[in-house]
């Protein structure tokens, strides 16, 4: 624990950990390569629980303990080799709430990430949490760690940041520069800020190809030509990170805050090749108090069904009916209307009712009073009798990420398409025909690592919360419900 991980194990810790062990080992007849095994699972998950800590504590250590459920390692050896008809794929699906997901902040003093504790309430004013700097971390450790953003020390193999910041540049009139920080605008004017410094952007001679709003974290190249005042060339988003690479620096953590799978990765990818023919389907603005919206469903639900063709996932996204709600008995009859109708109609379809998972994100006219992100799920008052005839049906919150095998993808009801292009600096030119606003939109969410890159007063926020909207690591799919990008896949089929 301590050499490799960095832990400082407690005697009565240490003490706990030989007995159950010795009770693993003698159990399941292990040889010394399991048990190797076995402790390098603890750590990892100790450190997903409990983040880069000094000390194991005897009870948390207990917990991780339960949660891992060691004494079923044996189970693994059957599942290798069962065929993937054999095997339950529900276990494999899970959705994660948004106020479910741990908040994990980046320490520029451990160079790792710390986790925190769950707020306790939500409130628009519940805490003053650095939302930004927490941001400007984040991505900037990503920056740290890009080949083209270091430098090597001369004669050594050790390397440093070669972007400067923002104070560096006092007193270096007429050098040019690649700087890093936040865009914002006051009096009139643009300007960049990091942790200590701001200074004015001059950007008549820009050219921008993209889109970029305040509250977007910036790379801009230019000349320093006057105190706190930078004439820009060209501005660009921070460089995406791979996905693998994050999970290679960073691969102990669990951001989503579910559970260890004890099945072995290699075996969850196999069973994804097999079930390649699995696949979800995606609708949004189902307003089900338009019987036209019923009659559309019934015809989808009998084509699948009457095919033998039966969706793994449904995810139907709102806002559920024609008009935002409000707070009257009369309009929360009516929602509860809704979906009991829309239970009925689904219960007609016994295969579907059975098999599927019903996935259901509220839109921003769902029970969204004060239109801040992330948005609780429909409350159970309006949903208990769907769920009661659709085992499988989830209400969760928007966003929500769903993890399926080694896959996550993202859905967020949001016009975010809209609100990048109402709100950038400036039209932006495309580079060719084969572009268009949606990819720019795309790239800008995911190069920003978060799905709301705006200031509070375009998009507000639970503050408490701003960790549950970031896009890192990349996720493989994001879907907004006005359209959707799939990162490295060919289509939105679950199996690859």
């Amino acid at each position: 624990f301590n050499t490799i991980y960095g832990l400082i194990i407690r005697p009565e810790s240490t003490q706990y950990l030989e007995e159950e062990l010795g009770d693993i080992i003698q159990r399941n007849n292990l040889q010394k390569n399991n048990i190797s095994n076995i402790i390098e699972e603890i750590a990892n998950a100790y450190i997903k629980q409990n983040g880069q800590v000094d000390f194991v504590e005897l009870e948390k250590l207990q917990e991780v303990f339960k949660a891992l459920q060691i004494s079923q390692k044996e189970k693994l050896r059957d599942v290798e080799t069962m065929m993937p008809e054999e095997v339950d794929r529900d276990k494999f699906f899970q959705v994660i709430n948004a106020f479910d997901i741990p908040r994990w902040k980046f320490s520029n003093e451990n160079k790792g990430f710390i986790r925190h504790d769950k707020p306790k309430v939500i409130g628009i004013f519940s805490s003053k949490a650095p939302v930004y700097s927490e941001r400007f971390d984040l991505i900037n450790q990503r920056l740290k760690r890009k080949s083209g953003y270091l430098k090597r020390f001369t004669g050594s193999n050790k390397f440093e940041n070669k972007l400067p910041s923002l104070k560096d540049l006092r007193g270096r009139e007429g050098e040019e520069f690649t700087i890093f920080g936040l865009l914002t605008f006051s009096e009139g004017k643009y300007q960049l800020e990091d942790r200590d410094w701001q200074i004015w952007l001059d950007l008549s001679e820009c050219e921008i190809h993209g889109f970029y709003t305040e509250g977007n974290f910036i790379l801009a190249k230019g000349r320093y030509i006057e105190v706190q005042k930078f004439k820009v060339t060209s501005i660009e988003h921070p460089p995406l990170e791979d996905p693998d690479d994050t999970r290679k620096e960073f691969g102990h953590l669990d951001f989503l805050g579910i559970p260890n799978s004890l099945e072995d990765e290699e075996i969850i990818k196999r069973y994804e090749r097999e079930w390649k023919n699995t696949f979800l389907v995606i609708m949004s603005d189902l307003w089900l108090d338009q019987s036209k919206t019923l009659v559309k469903l019934r015809t989808i639900f009998k084509i699948y069904q009457d095919e033998n063709s039966i969706p793994f996932v449904f995810v139907l996204i709102g806002n559920f009916l024609s008009e935002p709600f409000v707070n009257t008995e009369a309009h929360s009859a009516k929602y509860r209307a809704a979906f009991d109708g829309l239970g009925n109609l689904i219960a007609e379809f016994p295969s579907i009712a059975r098999y599927s998972h019903f996935v259901f994100v509220p839109g921003y006219s769902d029970f969204c009073l004060n239109g801040r992100s992330p948005q609780r799920h429909i409350p159970n008052i309006y949903t208990s009798r769907l769920k009661s005839k659709i085992p499988k049906a989830v209400f969760t919150s928007n966003p929500c990420r769903i993890k399926y095998c080694s896959q996550e993808i993202v859905i967020f009801r949001e016009d975010i398409v809209y609100k990048i292009k109402r709100n950038s600096i400036r039209t932006p030119r495309l580079l060719n025909a084969q572009e268009s606003p949606e990819i720019h939109v795309t790239k800008t969410l995911l190069q920003q690592s978060h799905l709301c890159p705006f200031p509070l007063f375009m998009k507000p926020i639970y503050r408490d919360y701003d960790h549950s909207l970031r896009l890192y690591p990349v996720p493989d799919v994001v879907d907004t419900s006005g359209w959707f990008i799939g990162l490295g896949r060919e289509s939105l089929s679950l199996g690859k």
